[in-house]
C-alpha cells in the first residue's frame, strides 16, 4: 500500500500490494469441505468425494477487486478535513504578532521558507510526521517560529500541516494567530472532546494560506507533563492521525529546561526544532 493518502482519505494498492493480499487470500481460503459422518453396512466401504468449498462474498469481492482494477479503493476512517470548522484570517493581527509569512511583505520570511524546505526533506527522507518545536529557555521565540513555519508549509497545495498548541503552561498561539481558542485542548488530550470540536481549519483568504489545521488553547493545565505523557493522550494523538491524514504535525512545547514536558512527550514526536534566541 502507497505511503500516501489521496485527498478523499482512500489509499490505493501498488501491484505488489495486490499480490501479496492475493497470496493470503489463497493461503486463508479453505480448497475442500471435511466430509461428514457416514452410514455404512458392516460390509459396505463408501468414499466421499470432497466438495470444493466455495469462498464467501467477502472473499470473491476481494479478489475480483485486486484482480480487476488496477487501482483499487481501500475503505478508511471518516476522513474528517473537509469537516472541519472554518475560522477567517485576520491579515491585521497576523501582522501586528509578527506572523512574516502570511502577508509576506517583510524579506524576512524567505528564511521561513528555507526552513520549511529543508524541513520537509528530513520529514520526507526519514518517514517522519510529527515535530516538536520548543527551545531551552522562554523569550526565544519557537511559538513565532511554530506559527510562521506552519503558515508557510500550509502554502503547498497538496500537503496537509496540524499545528498543536501543547505549551499548556502558557498557551499563547491563539493569541498570536488572532483566533479564539473552542476550549481547553487539555480536554482534548483526555479523550473528553473530539478532534471535529477542537480542530479548526484556516478558511479561504488572500493570503494564500491553505491546508493548516489548529488545535487552540484558551488556559493552562495543572498537570501538562502528566498528561503529555498519559497513554490516553497518545491514543488521542494517532486517531487525530487518521481521521486527518496530515503530511506534517507540528507541536508547540514548554521550553525543554525549565520543566519535563518535552522529555515526558518524547514518545509521541519524530523530531525537535530548537528554537535558541
Amino acid at each position: 500500500m502507497s505511503e500516501r493518502s489521496r485527498r478523499d482519505g482512500r489509499r490505493r494498492l501498488d501491484a505488489g500490494a495486490r499480490a501479496a493480499i492475493l497470496d493470503r487470500v489463497s493461503a486463508l481460503e479453505p480448497q475442500t469441505k471435511a466430509p461428514g459422518p457416514e452410514k455404512a453396512g458392516p460390509d459396505q466401504r463408501t468414499e466421499q468425494t470432497p466438495e470444493p468449498v466455495q469462498p464467501d462474498s467477502t472473499t470473491r469481492a476481494l479478489r475480483a477487486a485486486v484482480l480487476g482494477n488496477e487501482e483499487v479503493l481501500l475503505p478508511q476512517l471518516h476522513d474528517l478535513w473537509g469537516s472541519l470548522r472554518r475560522v477567517p484570517v485576520d491579515e491585521a493581527a497576523l501582522e501586528s504578532n509578527l506572523v512574516i509569512t502570511a502577508s509576506r511583505r517583510d524579506p524576512a520570511h524567505a528564511a521561513f521558507d528555507l526552513l520549511r524546505t529543508r524541513l520537509l526533506q528530513a520529514l520526507d527522507e526519514h518517514g517522519w510526521k510529527r515535530v516538536a518545536i520548543t527551545s531551552p529557555t522562554r523569550g526565544c521565540g519557537k511559538t513565532f517560529t511554530a506559527a510562521n513555519l506552519a503558515i508557510a508549509l500550509s502554502r503547498y497545495e497538496n500537503r496537509r500541516t496540524v499545528l498543536l498548541d501543547l505549551d499548556m503552561r502558557a498557551p499563547g498561539l491563539a493569541e498570536v494567530l488572532g483566533l479564539t481558542a473552542p476550549g481547553p485542548i487539555s480536554d482534548w488530550m483526555r479523550g473528553v472532546t473530539s478532534s471535529g470540536t477542537q480542530l479548526q481549519r484556516v478558511g479561504q483568504n488572500l493570503l494564500g494560506i491553505g491546508g493548516l489545521a489548529v488545535g487552540l488553547n484558551d488556559r493552562a493545565e495543572t498537570y501538562p507533563a502528566e498528561l503529555l505523557q498519559d497513554p490516553k493522550a497518545g491514543m488521542v494523538l494517532d486517531q487525530m492521525q487518521e481521521e486527518l491524514a496530515p503530511d506534517a504535525v507540528l507541536f508547540d512545547l514548554p521550553p525543554a529546561l525549565n520543566h519535563d514536558d518535552v522529555t515526558a512527550f518524547r514518545d509521541r514526536y519524530d523530531c525537535v526544532l530548537m528554537v535558541v534566541g
